[in-house]
């Protein structure tokens, strides 16, 4: 029942804090299109139109920007200090990954149609992913990114899940997950907690590869669950 009540208390406050966060990203769009709007109010209308929707277009654009960068601002700010622990959810290690979570889902939308790019890159790094030379990451579901490490020339996937927690009975299990270099993780492929992808491994479009895996250096896994298929 604490748990319950807790849990909408919560919930309401991050309703509430979405609209506060994304309001503050519209700022510089807000002030663009006011600024259109008014050195445009002696033009002839459909000049006018033009300019305005130009402003608007620009303006979410400028949204999405500025979501993610003070998205990242915070979330390098309010990173939790978290390992390869258990924690029950009533606890402040949750609270704290729960806010840094609250984080990541308000830039996600953003980040969709930003991959993949140098801003995506800096999103990713700015939350605590550490992430080598050369990557190409075109996935905007990486979850607790200050638990992922992505090695030297490794390719992420488009919509490839790495989730480095799970919920298990009454506690969040997080378990950091490793990618090597030169990996190549296929189309919608997901990689669960604990995950180690060895070196120059491939795993297959739409494979799940199951919680604690080690995948060795240069082996090709497909499947649900991922299991070996070939070496490279």
């Amino acid at each position: 029942m604490l748990w319950k009540i807790t849990q909408n208390v919560l919930t309401t406050i991050v309703v509430l804090y979405t609209g506060i966060h994304w309001g503050i990203a519209c700022i510089p769009g807000a002030l663009l299109v006011l600024y259109t709007f008014d050195i445009t109010n002696n033009f002839i209308l459909l000049h006018r139109a033009i300019y305005l929707g130009i402003s608007l277009g620009l303006a979410y654009v400028l949204w999405m920007l500025t979501t993610i960068f003070f998205t990242s601002i915070l979330g390098f700010i309010f990173k939790p200090s978290i390992g390869d622990e258990r924690s029950p959810f009533l606890s402040m290690t949750t609270v704290r990954w729960a806010f840094h979570n609250v984080l990541d889902r308000l830039a996600k939308p953003c980040v969709h149609h930003m991959i993949p790019s140098w801003i995506t890159d800096f999103y990713y790094r700015a939350m605590g992913c550490k992430i080598g030379k050369n990557c190409y990451i075109s996935s905007d579901r990486i979850n607790d990114p200050y638990l992922v490490t992505i090695g030297n020339n490794s390719v992420i996937g488009s919509k490839v899940i790495i989730t480095p927690h799970i919920a298990e009975k009454n506690e969040i299990v997080f378990s950091p997950i490793t990618i090597g270099d030169n990996c190549l993780i296929g189309l919608g492929a997901q990689i669960n907690p604990g995950c180690n992808i060895g070196d120059g491994a491939v795993i297959a479009s739409r494979a799940i590869v199951p919680k604690y895996t080690k995948v060795p250096p240069g082996e090709v896994w497909a499947g649900v669950p991922a299991k070996k298929i070939k070496d490279k």
